[in-house]
């Protein structure tokens, strides 16, 4: 899916989401407005619980908190049956604030302070996952200053690159994170972590990154993982049974994409999991998952007003929105690409059948003569228009046409309203017209947009609203004017 799995076009040509048209929601709660279908992130967490039931492991799968981290996103997932991971004090607080309990808490991170670890053992959490040898000294000690033998992971780093962005690869050798099998890092925290009086070492721990569409490489962790559990069971007589591979299961954030599904991914997991255990004569009692991404990435869009049209002949042509890198960093961040449609002029789209276009000969014939979108490989692409700079869309401005543009598209680059020429959501996408006044949805923001935002150049960060059943409520209020300066004081002499 691209979109949510209730997203629609009603009887309006408009879209609707969980039953709720999106221009109704722009009138209720302004833009830009992030949208939580609650339907999605169930379907998801319940296709996880589904297909990583295993007759021979158990399984938990735990809700990577960083990708989308609220009090009622962490109640949803609780409800669904799923544990939860954090990976900094305040995403801990959260999570106890949703009404988690601290046993279903796993505490990531790669540089606890003192003052987190704390935190962590204060309000009992069930298990860290430890970093690095400071910290495995740190936890000791203050476990045992608290009379607590604390349940932890060692987090490993396998030695495997992830085919995704090297700012989002986590397992290289060359990771920031955890305790290297090159070199003989890992079977040292071994060692420490078994004879440590406050400390139960209760299995090992790896992620290797995130937006993976090669899932066939959670075979090789699986054995580098399992290959290490023997040498630690040869060489320290310490048996460990559980094992955490981490997330990181791609999703589809524009129509050409084909991630690999959850069922896939849980295919290949159990495969490599009697087949390696059989081979390095390792017991394991259960296998942990912790998706993030995949499970509220696209359950998530983003609704936006366009403002100023403008067209450079020949060049290129902006449609300016109400937000930007503001509430959607990753584009500038590491190209992440994303995808759009005119939310409240939908007919152009064809239908939506369970999160993906599904393109119809009325609305193929509607592209090819009236500048509505025609798809591509079974899916439509954008928005566009010819336009002229400053206002709406002027349909005899050819000049603007893109080069290469199917006919009665045009091609756009989706700015942001702030002060970066890098401000740009969505490069060359073809769209029928837009006109100043258009609702942009922006599909898969679920994952790291609200988590990521910022209040660069004063802007507010955006509300958060939830719709089901055709209901919809707050999951988070848009900030005001007057929160940017709450924790600010006047000048004065110190």
């Amino acid at each position: 899916m691209l979109l949510p799995v209730t997203a629609e076009i009603n009887k309006d040509s408009r879209i609707s989401i969980g039953g709720c048209d999106v221009s109704e929601l722009k009138s209720k709660y302004n833009t830009p407005l992030y949208i939580i279908d609650v339907a999605t992130v169930k379907k998801q967490c319940r296709d996880y619980l589904k297909f990583f039931t295993f007759g021979d492991f158990d399984s938990e799968i735990s809700y990577a908190s960083k990708a989308f981290c609220t009090i009622p996103m962490c109640q949803a997932v609780k409800k669904e049956g799923l544990s939860i991971d954090v990976s900094t004090g305040g995403e801990l607080y959260i999570a106890l604030k949703s009404g988690f309990e601290p046993e279903k808490i796993y505490f990531h991170g790669n540089n606890k302070s003192a003052d987190e670890i704390k935190f962590g053992l204060d309000y009992k959490v069930g298990t860290f996952i430890v970093d690095n040898f400071n910290e495995l000294e740190i936890l000791n000690r203050l476990a045992g200053e608290r009379n607590i033998r604390q349940r932890i992971f060692l987090r490993i780093t396998p030695g495997i690159k992830a085919h995704t962005h090297k700012y989002i690869q986590t397992g290289a050798i060359e990771s920031k994170f955890g305790f290297g099998i090159y070199g003989g890092a890992a079977m040292d925290a071994a060692k420490e972590a078994a004879s440590s009086e406050n400390i139960e070492l209760l299995g090992l721990h790896a992620h290797i990154g995130s937006q993976i569409f090669n899932i066939e490489v959670y075979e090789k962790l699986i054995d580098t993982m399992l290959k290490l559990a023997s040498d630690i069971k040869t060489g320290l007589g310490v048996k460990l049974t559980h094992l955490n591979i981490g997330g990181g299961l791609g999703i589809r954030y524009v129509p050409e994409d084909e991630p690999s599904s959850i069922e896939d991914l849980s295919n290949v997991v159990v495969r490599a999991l009697r087949k390696y255990t059989k081979q390095y004569d390792v017991k394991i009692d259960k296998i942990y998952l912790e998706p993030g991404r995949s499970i509220i990435g696209n359950a998530g869009t983003t609704l936006y007003e366009a403002g100023n049209i403008k067209c450079i002949p020949g060049i290129r042509n902006y449609v300016s929105i109400d937000g930007g890198m503001s509430d959607n960093i990753r584009p500038i961040l590491y190209q992440a690409k994303y995808y759009a449609y005119i939310a409240n002029r939908a007919s152009y789209i064809g239908s939506i059948e369970k999160g993906d276009i599904k393109r119809n000969a009325a609305a193929a014939v509607a592209a090819s003569g009236s500048g509505s979108a025609t798809g591509i490989g079974g899916s439509v692409t954008g928005i566009g228009g010819s336009a002229v700079e400053g206002g709406a869309a002027d349909p005899k401005s050819k000049s603007s046409q893109g080069s290469g543009s199917a006919p009665g598209l045009i091609k756009y680059n989706i700015v942001g309203k702030h002060c970066e020429s890098g401000d740009v959501i969505i490069e060359d996408i073809e769209m029928p017209e837009v006109r100043t006044g258009d609702l942009i949805l922006v599909a898969a923001t679920g994952a790291y947009c609200y988590s990521m935002s910022s209040n660069y150049n004063g802007q507010p960060r955006s509300a958060v609203v939830a719709v089901e059943d055709g209901k919809h409520c707050y999951w988070v209020e848009r900030q005001t004017f007057e929160d940017l300066v709450s924790k600010d004081k006047k000048l004065k002499e110190c």
